[in-house]
């Protein structure tokens, strides 16, 4: 059976992670005025360094930044392709809340990656035109607002009671007493997402014992399910274990909440209404608390129906190849399922290195509706380098 209340805390743990982090991104973004965007110039090498960094940055500002300065003819197509191959979207979030050490060795070896492919392609499309003519598209308008200028996002004056400010502090309010009641930031010994099917391990056990006990004469199948049993114990227990990161989890959304109860007090009463409800809260909070939810009871029905992990063992190539094509979709949860299948061990790091590869969670969008010719060109680069990195990561066993 599902554990249904391991599925609704991960949910919570995940969500407030991810809302937090997206809150405090939308801020920096806002205060510093779109600063970043200074450092390019006509050197394409920088181009494609910037759009690398804008790509890692977890979430859509960095790459709708790109893709509407790509569009405006700012930014080279390498350095478009840099910063979709960079970027893990929203997952990125959710990998940092689930296996912090684990995501940013994926966000380094991305980078890199990010950085020979852009280069790459600026030799090879040096004088093709992807964009025709369309020339300029206006994404996120609000995030580099000019109204809301450095001087004037906080300040003591701007202190009031107004709706959007009480909404918002009572988020974060919530947030925390989830978090000091035990529903954020719990153990994960027992939770969905972390460990096989309890009963799998059981069932398992018990068959180990039972050929120990009965002395069966077919050692090959002892043999088998007792290294299955340590794989189980070893990933319950190695490599994978999250069982210390319940108080680090709780230590920094508590640290970042207090942040945000600063920010949302003093800040002015356009940007806790345009960029931080309007554009967080009723955008993305509802759409990421659903597919998180809605992905681990999925993925909970699928390991109780059916033997996922035997399968997937014994068809990475499949898997590969799969993980590859759900890359090609242009939104942010689908993806989801190959972090929880890594986290639980079940799939190994070259087939999410391939296909974080390929996802750009729901940056590439404007950048489908702008110019489909580009869409598909930089997706197909980035399923090409996919299938390569994730067969080399395959045949060396990594």
């Amino acid at each position: 059976m599902i554990n249904w209340i391991g599925v609704i805390q991960d949910t919570l743990m995940i969500t407030s992670f991810v809302i937090i982090m997206m809150l405090l991104i939308e801020f920096i973004n806002a205060a510093t005025s779109g600063g970043l965007i200074k450092l390019l110039n006509k050197n394409s090498y920088i181009q494609i360094i910037a759009g690398t960094i804008l790509g890692i940055i977890p979430g859509c500002v960095g790459t709708f930044a790109v893709v509407s300065l790509y569009s405006q003819r700012l930014l080279s197509f390498g350095a478009l392709v840099a910063t979709m191959i960079a970027t893990s979207g929203d997952e990125a979030y959710f990998m940092l809340a689930v296996m912090p050490k684990e995501a940013l060795i994926l966000f380094v070896i991305l980078a890199v990656l990010a950085i020979l492919a852009g280069v790459l392609t600026d030799n090879i499309f040096k004088n093709k035109d992807f964009i025709g003519n369309n020339t300029a598209i206006v994404v996120h308008h609000h995030d580099h607002d000019c109204d809301t200028d450095n001087h004037r996002i906080l300040s003591f004056k701007n202190i009031s009671f107004d709706r959007y400010r009480i909404y918002m502090v009572s988020i974060i309010f919530v947030i925390i007493l989830l978090t000091f009641t035990g529903w954020i930031g719990h153990s994960h010994s027992d939770s969905l997402i972390f460990n096989i099917s309890s009963t799998e391990s059981s069932e398992t056990h018990d068959h180990h014992e039972d050929c120990e006990h009965t002395h069966l004469h077919h050692e090959g199948e002892c043999s088998h399910e007792h290294n299955s049993f340590e794989n189980i114990h070893d990933h319950e227990n190695g490599a994978h274990s999250h069982h210390g990161e319940g108080d680090i989890i709780k230590i920094i959304i508590i640290s970042c909440s207090v942040v945000l109860l600063f920010i949302i007090l003093f800040s002015d009463e356009h940007f806790v209404k345009e960029h931080l409800w309007e554009h967080i809260i009723k955008k993305h909070l509802p759409k990421i608390f659903l597919w998180i939810i809605v992905t681990l009871i999925v993925i909970g029905f699928i390991l109780n129906i059916t033997d996922l992990e035997s399968w997937i063992s014994k068809n990475f190539y499949i898997a590969l190849l799969i993980a590859v094509l759900i890359g090609f979709i242009p939104q942010s949860g689908p993806h989801l399922i190959f972090v929880v299948l890594f986290v639980q061990g079940t799939i190994p790091f070259s087939i999410l290195l391939a296909n974080s590869i390929v996802q750009d969670g729901h940056g590439a969008l404007p950048l489908l509706a702008e110019s489909r010719k580009s869409f598909f060109v930089m997706k197909g680069i980035s399923a090409v380098l996919g299938l390569i990195v994730g067969l080399i990561g395959l045949l060396i066993g990594f």
